[in-house]
């Protein structure tokens, strides 16, 4: 992989943006998995969106890592907390 340590980390974000990522909205689209259903509460498409704002199977994680946020501009504007909590995840490695 060409990147590494920090400039992985600022890598990491811009997939979680776009929606080019390995959510599983994404991969079933791409066909590289069956449902893209959530994994954390299976109860609608994952998506940054929904992870970052709506999701309660990760709430724990993410009110940890970015607080009460309520907007997508909210969560965008705190990169640290943001790169922070999809690190906690792992789900974009």
């Amino acid at each position: 992989m060409l990147l590494s340590g920090r400039n992985k980390q600022c890598g990491s974000s811009s997939p979680g943006q776009t929606g080019h990522c390995p959510l599983n909205k994404h991969l079933s689209i791409s066909g590289i998995t069956d449902s893209p259903l959530c994994r954390a509460c299976m109860e609608t498409e994952e998506t940054p969106i929904h992870i970052m704002l709506q999701c309660n199977g990760v709430a724990e994680q993410r009110a940890a890592r970015l607080g009460s946020t309520a907007t997508l501009h909210e969560a965008l504007g705190d990169l640290g907390g943001l790169l922070s909590f999809w690190s906690e995840l792992g789900w974009m490695e």
